[in-house]
Formats: C-alpha cells, sequence, structure tokens
C-alpha cells in the first residue's frame, strides 16, 4: 500500500518531486520529529505540508492510478473528521470552525465554510483492492486535508473541478497523475474568529496543479502540467442565500508562474517548462488588462487548454476581441425553451464571419453557428439557431469557441443578478470586465 507522495508515480522517466517554498513562506511551515524529514505528514496515497501560523495545509501532493479506480458510497464512520494523528492538536483547525454558532439567547448562526477537501475521496479511492481503495477513501477526513471554503464553492466550482476536469481526465498516456492542491491567500483575508484571542484565515482561494504523462507528446516535451484557481471573490458570498450557481470571473486555468507569485510555492523547472500558458509578472505592464494571464473557464471541460501557445494562435484577452456575447433572454415571459435567446456583437470594425463557431453551454451542450455579423451589428440565436442550449434561471455560463477551438468569449450569470431583472428583460453582460 502506497503511504504518501511518490514522486516517481507517473512513470516513464517522469519525476515530478515535491514542491519547495520560498523564504517568507518557508518561515511558516510547521516543523515537528513526528513529520517525515521533520515537515510531511504522510497518508495512503498523499502526503500533506501544513502551515504553523493558519493551521491550514500549504499543499497536499498526490497521486491517482485512474486504472484502479474502486470508488463505492461512504460507509457507517467513514465521513468522520478527525485530527491527523501526526501533526499536534494545536496545529490544526479542527471542527469548532466549520461547525454552526449560536447566539448568546440560543438563536444559531449558521457557518458558512465547509471542511473542503483538498484530496477528495472519490478521487483517492484507488489501489491494488478494494481494503487499499477503502482506507484510502477513509485516510481524507483529516483536517489537515481540509480547508476553510465557502459553501457555495465547495459544492459547485470546486466539485466540478474535483469530478469534470480531475476524475475524467483524460490527456494522459497511462492513467497517472501527480496533482498539487492548496489554498491561495490575499492581503485582505476573511477570518473566522472563536475569541478576542483566536482566530482561523480564510484563504482567497484554491489552486489546483495535474501532471501527467502526455498523449503523443513531441520529442523533448514528454511531461504535461495543467494549473487552475478558483478564489472565494465576493459573489460567492452575496450568493449564499441564493442560488446553488455561483458566478466567478476567476475559476480559469491560469500559469504555474502565477501559482508560485499568488502562493510562494515553487513547482520547479520541469513544471513551469511544461506548463502551456504564458505569465510575466512586470510590475510597469500591471496598468493594463493586457498584462494579466491568460485564464480559461473551468467549465465546460473541453476549453481546457492542454497544449502549447503555437497550437493556440491570435489569443487575446477578452476585453479586446472583437466579437463577444453581449446579452441573452434567459428568463422571458411565457415558455423558457421557445423564449431562450444569446445575441453575439460585433464590436469590430469590420464584417465578421462566424460560420463554424461553437456556443457552448455550462453543461455541455453546443450549437454550431452560421453567418457573419457586419461592423456594429449583432447576431441573435434563436429557437432552432440555439439548438438545444438551455439557459437555466438558478445561473449557468456560455463559451463561444472559434473553428479552431480557441475560446473567443466567456460570460456567466448567478440567481441572484438575475433576480435583478425584470421577466422579459434582456440580461446584459458586461464584457468590459471579462
Amino acid at each position: 500500500m502506497q503511504i504518501g507522495y511518490d514522486p516517481e508515480f507517473i512513470g516513464g522517466g517522469l519525476r515530478v518531486p515535491l514542491p519547495t517554498v520560498n523564504a517568507t513562506l518557508g518561515r511558516s511551515v510547521l516543523k515537528s520529529a513526528s513529520l517525515r524529514d521533520e515537515r510531511y505528514s504522510d497518508h495512503v496515497h498523499f502526503s500533506v505540508l501544513m502551515n504553523e501560523h493558519t493551521r491550514q495545509l500549504i499543499y497536499s501532493a498526490y497521486n491517482i492510478d485512474q486504472s484502479r479506480f474502486k470508488p463505492k458510497p461512504p460507509g457507517n464512520g467513514e465521513r468522520g473528521w478527525r485530527n491527523d494523528p501526526n501533526v499536534g492538536r494545536h496545529h490544526q483547525l479542527d471542527n469548532d470552525y466549520y461547525k454552526d454558532r449560536k447566539t448568546p439567547s440560543g438563536a444559531k448562526i449558521p457557518n458558512p465554510y465547509d471542511r473542503g477537501h483538498m484530496v477528495m475521496r472519490f478521487n483517492n479511492m484507488w489501489g491494488v483492492d478494494n481494503t487499499e481503495s477503502d482506507k484510502a477513501g477513509k485516510a481524507t477526513f483529516i483536517y489537515t486535508n481540509s480547508s476553510l471554503q465557502h459553501e457555495n464553492l465547495n459544492r459547485d466550482e470546486w466539485k466540478a473541478l474535483e469530478l469534470d476536469i480531475v476524475r475524467e481526465f483524460k490527456d494522459d498516456a497511462n492513467d497517472r497523475l501527480s496533482v498539487f492542491t492548496g489554498p491561495i491567500y490575499g492581503d485582505l483575508d476573511r477570518h473566522i474568529n472563536l475569541s478576542d484571542s483566536d482566530s482561523a484565515r480564510v484563504p482567497s482561494g484554491f489552486f489546483k496543479v495535474i501532471c501527467y504523462a502526455r498523449k503523443e507528446a513531441p520529442a523533448g516535451e514528454p511531461l504535461g502540467v495543467m494549473a487552475f484557481a478558483i478564489f472565494q471573490d465576493a459573489e460567492v458570498l452575496r450568493d449564499k442565500k441564493g442560488g446553488k450557481q455561483v458566478k466567478t470571473n476567476q475559476n480559469y486555468q491560469v500559469t504555474i508562474s502565477e501559482l508560485q507569485d499568488l502562493t510562494g510555492i515553487h513547482f520547479g523547472k520541469a513544471l513551469y517548462d511544461a506548463n502551456p500558458l504564458l505569465y510575466r509578472n512586470v510590475p510597469a505592464n500591471r496598468r493594463t488588462a493586457h498584462s494579466l494571464p491568460e485564464r480559461i473557464p473551468v467549465v465546460p471541460s473541453n476549453s481546457v487548454i492542454t497544449e502549447s501557445a503555437e497550437d493556440r494562435p491570435e489569443v487575446e484577452g477578452l476585453a479586446s476581441r472583437r466579437i463577444v456575447i453581449i446579452s441573452a433572454m434567459i428568463n422571458p415571459k411565457g415558455t423558457e425553451a421557445s423564449g431562450e435567446w444569446v445575441s453575439l456583437h460585433n464590436r469590430g470594425d469590420r464584417k465578421t464571419s462566424v460560420t463554424g463557431w461553437r456556443l457552448i453551454d455550462g453543461q455541455g451542450r453546443e450549437v454550431t453557428v452560421e453567418g457573419s455579423i457586419e461592423s456594429g451589428g449583432a447576431l441573435r440565436l434563436k429557437g432552432s439557431t440555439l439548438g438545444k442550449l438551455r439557459l437555466p434561471n438558478s445561473g449557468g455560463n456560455l463559451s463561444l469557441l472559434d473553428k479552431r477551438g480557441g475560446l473567443v468569449d466567456y460570460v456567466s450569470w448567478s440567481n441572484a443578478q438575475l433576480r435583478r431583472v425584470a421577466e422579459g428583460t434582456a440580461f446584459l453582460f458586461d464584457n468590459q470586465n471579462n
């Protein structure tokens, strides 16, 4: 039975070592004689590096053998969260930080933060037999493998990333993945306060890095790397009492170099070289939107980029693109299906053909677009031209891809946003901010 993260797991001569940390973050690493190398807590298929100050993980590193998945519903006691026996009780956040509160009068105050699995039980359930798989699933229910994750993120975007991307990963050559995941902290993080002297820092977001052997890899490029970041932004919190679908403009594919800037974690030169997206953190360029790294929506999963930049010509920031998804009738009067429509707008200076482009909704349904749009004009997709696409009132998203598969525009909406628009009124997307 594999205990702890294995850097040689992918095979084929590929080695993915544990990430290191910069000097500043290094001062926060929990060190103890009870840990491997005085810093790593090892469990079935994964290892955890802890932050002494936040009492939450810096990252979990884990391996997945997709050919040996043996998942099953949890039995009695399998969902019982417990302290990590390798880490002192005072160095990890226990259930006190996740449970609901009560006012002095006894009224319940719901806690919106879940024990967000970093290594998901379902994804860790693999092994040579059911015994190993069951132990691996149970091993994930430790507080050092969790972090303060808002319920609307944990049960929506993060779950989609875990299941639709990681669980269903199909770009690898041998069903073996090495994955790193953990929290991202910002300058203005929220806190959970238990008393005037005890508080826990709530992460700004979370990252996940997937490493794998590429299918039909070009010579000298056998390692594949994909990185994601999803943030607990204001809109996630705003929708706590609304619909389960939460709009966030930051649940995108990001770069290894950006994650290093955000977290202080160094993933190593091999992962940097294999990561296909471009990012340069140049202070002088931060004054313009074009200095931001390219971000690709997590949903739909077929928008995820796995190839090099040369395979994606003419990629430009969403705010600069000529054809945009400008508006949609999401909540029409009368029959939903027949009354829904989506409008594409050409804000460029010339007529543009969109024949062969594809519009995809959040459930992966798609329609092929036909026609051209004059400069300043629009093309409305409705009825048969909208195909089987649906615009749910509970929240959703749309991606527009050109005929080469490049992302042209991406929009999303939440239930809370839609409630501010009267029935039968078009929903206008603010493309300048995408």
